[in-house]
């Protein structure tokens, strides 16, 4: 994405200044290979404690680092970067990344997740900080957004782009199911295992937890038909498969060329680094599909023009209200302070909260609603007499140890 200019500057250049030292670099499937992205995720972790808040969007097609410096002097160049972006062409960025409109397939459903994911970690960790939490909420409520009206043309994950290959591909064997082995059981693992049950496949799903895959199988249409199997058992023998589907991190449950005895089967590969050795890929040839080369845009991979216009215009209007915020945060508007440091510690101790106890999707809404509606009657009063005091972004300082 070309950079887009930068915001207009005030009087006393605050916008600007503030504005210029948020920072996204890193680089997508577009850019460079699995392998190339898993070290350049290795390179930025070790270089991000510069920044005085950050967060790592590591996913299938991205290592991206998000991060905001306090101080001027800590901007530097970071090392094996494709892209480093700053100002509002940054938060625009976050924006579309939320909302799938920078991903392979357009308007996904699965990027959503992983950037909460990724901002939820970095909360935990102590690495956010007002700006960057007031990005990501702007970004999550945009990706929201999104889902909730765009109807993509055709596939909305990589598991969609994944089974439509597969489809094309697969021919049924004379006289009996086709037989399918499923590794992992995260959100990929379990749509792939979905797709492939819907078409008749007989599913093993293997996963280092016995217990995860079994959950997995239940949730399946007629998961008479499935079976569970740990990855130790599943990987122990020559496969004898019509299809292998792998979706794992941290490289387990690898392929290698003594799993393939007699006709290969088709193997689709969604796992980050890759989980086919470099032997195993060159025995199955076009029968492999990876993440590299789902990560080159298809035709079905498309929203309706219109749609997807509106939505890039939505997402740069987005980046330019959050502009707008942290022009009144540098501007020292003392009741943004204050709000934003109670919604930190709110933030905060919501995340304790939901570490330690399982609450559903009901639960966790009414949750959140409490704590907000809670905050606000908190806040009003004070919020009411700062607004009269000529000194009141001082008294805030003061008070609560803002920076």
């Amino acid at each position: 994405m070309p950079p887009l200019p930068n915001p207009r500057t005030g009087a006393r250049g605050e916008r600007s200044q503030q504005l210029e030292r948020l920072v996204v670099a890193g680089a997508t499937v577009r850019d460079v290979d699995t392998a190339g992205r898993e070290a350049l995720a290795v390179a930025l972790e070790s270089h991000s404690d510069v920044f005085s808040e950050r967060v790592l969007l590591h996913t299938c097609h991205r290592v991206e680092l998000v991060a905001f410096a306090e101080v001027e002097e800590a901007l530097v160049p970071l090392p094996d970067v494709v892209h480093q972006i700053s100002g509002l062409a940054a938060a625009e960025r976050v924006m579309l990344v939320a909302g799938g409109l920078d991903s392979a397939v357009l308007a996904e459903e699965q990027i959503l997740g992983q950037v909460r994911d990724a901002y939820s970690s970095s909360l935990e960790q102590g690495q956010t900080g007002p700006v960057t939490n007031e990005l990501f909420r702007r970004a999550i409520r945009f990706g929201k957004r999104v889902r909730s009206f765009a109807q993509p043309i055709g596939d909305r994950s990589l598991a969609d782009s994944a089974a439509r290959w597969l489809e094309q591909r697969l021919t049924p064997p004379d006289g009996r199911p086709l037989r399918a082995l499923v590794i992992g059981t995260g959100e990929m693992g379990r749509a792939l295992a979905a797709h492939l049950g819907a078409r008749g496949a007989r599913v093993t799903l293997a996963s280092r937890s016995a217990d995860r895959a079994e959950r997995v199988i239940a949730s399946l249409p007629h998961p008479e038909r499935h079976q569970a199997a740990l990855l130790s058992q599943a990987l122990a023998v020559p496969l004898s498969y019509d299809v292998v589907a792998i979706a794992v991190r941290d490289g387990i449950g690898r392929l290698d060329a003594s799993h393939l005895a007699g006709h290969p089967p088709l193997v689709v590969d969604l796992s980050s680094p890759g989980s086919v050795t470099p032997a195993a890929a060159a025995r199955l040839g076009d029968r492999l599909l990876d993440l590299d080369q789902l990560g080159v845009p298809g035709d079905a991979r498309r929203l309706a023009a219109d749609v997807e216009q509106r939505l890039r215009t939505e997402a740069r209007a987005e980046a330019n209200e959050f502009a707008e915020w942290l022009e009144i945060r540098a501007n020292g508007d003392a009741v943004a302070m204050l709000r934003a440091h109670g919604d930190d510690v709110r933030r905060r101790h919501l995340m304790h909260l939901r570490l330690k106890h399982t609450l559903d999707q009901e639960q966790a809404a009414a949750v959140e609603a409490m704590t907000v509606a809670m905050l606000g009657e908190l806040l009003h009063a004070p919020i009411v007499r700062l607004r009269r005091n000529p000194d009141a972004a001082a008294r805030v300082r003061e008070v609560f140890g803002i920076e």
